[in-house]
């Protein structure tokens, strides 16, 4: 039988489970082990394939960054980081006209970098900075398409477990990937505060007009500025010991999960109960991942072996379209699955394809990743199963003055954003140095 029909055979069982409600992971191995059996023949090498590609993944080392980072960024928030980072941007841009929303922006940003997870961003920041966008009586559709847009900094800003997922699929350096990130990271940061300053001049009545500091707030202004230091330094500590080579992202992992226990242990104590369930937490968010990962490492062995992704390259390089072209195509694939599927689903069922593809055209694979996650995370924010906008949803209860919010409501609010996500998407696709520089230069 023919790779092509073989290939067909393997996307169409996959879609079909994935659309039954089976789990990703299950459906992943039921189509790697029905597609070896198709190709061989021989069900005693159909699971010596799933057995060995299964054990192969467990072992790599550079799976252990996955629940290092996770605890990290749990254990940070524990600490309370997300309250001062926020706190500390809201008063010093006080004074600016759209300082709130600026300083969620800013704060998703600096917190991204210790949790690496969209979702938790957005839960975190509703709660805290919603409340302070109505009290200064934001329109309440722009301000939560603030805090779902610029929670999509927790997966593109280092540590970031779509990266970590990427890396371990494309067989590309986690550490050159976390590297990459940071010029995207800062230039999609400057663009959503470019979003808020351009609609304060289109759309004044959306935010308000500046307030003055309080006298508290003037007695207090450096102590709360500077509350954030120290999780701050411990971000400058584990990115910069990746960027200096000092340490691999591994090691940098469990470098910054002890910097941010010890930061639980100066602020709160040590409470059993809340670090316990801290731990479990990280456990079962980690295992979920890493579970997905061996299943896509078998999906992806399998589709090699049968020789399928050969096929299939050969028939995309054979087609009579500019090579950047095929970049842009592949863009609205990722842009169109992030609709009605979740992000780290997308990287590991695309992933396989693309990448070889990709690589045989002669493009950076680390330049790749980037865009390719920032085109993923576009479905954060997209009708029907935008993740981000859902969580925002759900954080609502108990906020006053959102109890009629509709998920239609912070879709629209999320346009803004989503633009300026596709706009720098398409800007380093055009620049790639804007990428490529910082890893290169390691």
């Amino acid at each position: 039988m023919s790779p092509i029909v073989i290939a067909v055979f393997s996307l169409a069982l996959l879609l079909i489970l994935i659309f039954s409600g089976v789990h990703l992971n299950i459906s992943l191995m039921i189509t790697s082990f029905a597609t070896v059996l198709l190709f061989t023949g021989r069900i005693n090498v159909a699971m010596n394939v799933l057995s060995q590609s299964a054990w192969g993944s467990v072992r790599q080392y550079m799976f252990g960054v996955i629940p290092l980072f996770v605890l990290m960024g749990m254990l940070a928030n524990l600490s309370g980081a997300s309250s001062d980072l926020y706190d500390a941007a809201a008063l010093m841009l006080k004074k600016v006209r759209g300082g709130v929303g600026i300083a969620t922006v800013i704060a998703n940003a600096i917190f991204a970098a210790i949790t690496g997870v969209t979702v938790a961003s957005a839960a975190i920041f509703t709660k805290i900075a919603l409340p302070q966008m109505n009290r200064l009586k934001y329109e309440k559709k722009f301000s939560l398409g603030t805090i779902a847009g610029s929670a999509i900094l927790g997966m593109l800003i280092p540590p970031s477990l779509l990266m970590i997922v990427y890396g371990s699929q494309a067989d590309v350096s986690i550490g050159k990937l976390f590297v990459a990130a940071i010029v995207p990271g800062l230039i999609m940061t400057f663009a959503f505060i470019l979003v808020i300053a351009v609609v304060g001049k289109v759309k004044p009545e959306y935010i308000p007009v500046v307030e003055e500091l309080s006298e508290f707030e003037k007695e207090n202004y450096w102590k709360i500025v500077l509350k954030p230091w120290p999780i701050i330094m411990l971000i400058l500590v584990t990115l910069g010991g990746i960027w200096g080579g000092f340490f691999t992202p591994t090691e940098a992992g469990g470098i910054g999960a002890f910097g941010a226990f010890v930061l639980v242990l100066f602020k709160k104590g040590f409470n059993r109960e809340e670090i316990w369930e801290t731990l479990l937490s990280a456990g079962a968010t980690s295992g979920s991942v890493l579970i997905l990962l061996i299943s896509a490492s078998t999906y992806s062995k399998t589709l090699s072996m049968c020789g399928i992704i050969n096929s299939i390259s050969f028939f995309v390089e054979g087609l009579t379209i500019p090579p950047l072209g095929i970049i842009l195509i592949f863009m609205f694939i990722l842009m169109v699955l992030g609709c009605i599927l979740d992000s780290t689903s997308i990287l590991l069922l695309t992933t396989p394809l693309m990448c070889p593809i990709v690589q045989d055209l002669g493009y950076d694979m680390v330049w790749f990743g980037i865009i390719m996650i920032i085109a993923i995370e576009t479905g954060m924010v997209t009708p029907p199963f935008g993740m981000n906008v859902f969580t925002v949803k759900s954080s609502l209860q108990g906020i006053e003055g959102y109890e009629g919010t509709t998920v239609n409501d912070i879709f629209k609010g999320s346009t803004w954003y989503l633009i300026a996500i596709i706009a720098v998407d398409l800007l380093l696709v055009l620049v790639p140095v804007l990428v490529t520089y910082l890893p290169n230069n390691m």
